[in-house]
């Protein structure tokens, strides 16, 4: 083979090596992998143990629950590229209360990016893929970085509403000790079965 033949070879292979892995490398979430259309529940619940060696952490417990099912269906439908995946958040509070709500997951290139509401005041949070098949979700407060931000808050919320009279919602601060939580795969009917708290 030439010499020209063997760079063109080898271009091809560095750009095949640069998209190949856009929806398959550790951390991210390829949506019918993590939320297969049958449906898929993560949570964490935080026990008093833990809670007593993080006495700044505001959360006592999460579950994330959805499908990719209507997400394929948009595709197919619109044609789009980075459709949104729609995910149950719940979010259980120290003071004993609790939120639940719809939050929307931007696809990118196969991969799951920002997750948050339809409220841009309400923040949004990183969603990862673990090797060990769990889920990180990262709070890192990025939407209040970008420019022209409205945040309420710093964090994300899933029921503050934006001004003017919206409410201030509770927010996830962006703290030590509120910044990453790991979900375990949970059996689907966990989320189901999870009732409502205060």
């Amino acid at each position: 083979m030439s010499r020209v033949g063997r760079l063109a070879l080898a271009a091809a292979g560095c750009l095949a090596a640069l998209l190949a892995p856009m929806g398959a490398r550790a951390g991210e979430v390829v949506a019918e992998r993590a939320f297969p259309p049958a449906g898929a529940c993560y949570g964490r619940h935080y026990d008093a143990a833990h809670l007593a060696r993080h006495p700044g952490q505001v959360v006592t417990g999460l579950r994330l629950a959805g499908s990719s099912r209507d997400l394929v269906r948009m595709r197919a439908a619109a044609g789009r590229i980075d459709p949104e995946l729609t995910l149950t958040l719940r979010i259980d509070f120290s003071d004993g209360t609790s939120s639940e709500g719809e939050i929307g997951c931007l696809e990118e290139r196969g991969r799951i990016r920002r997750c948050g509401r339809a409220a841009s005041c309400a923040g949004d949070f990183g969603l990862q893929a673990l090797p060990d098949g769990r889920l990180a979700i990262v709070n890192d407060d990025a939407a209040s970085r970008e420019p022209g931000a409205v945040a309420a808050g710093a964090g994300f919320s899933l029921d503050a509403g934006c001004p003017p009279g919206g409410r201030a919602g509770r927010f996830v601060p962006p703290d030590a000790q509120n910044r990453l939580f790991r979900l375990d795969r949970l059996p689907v009917a966990t989320c189901a079965a999870a009732g409502p708290r205060r």
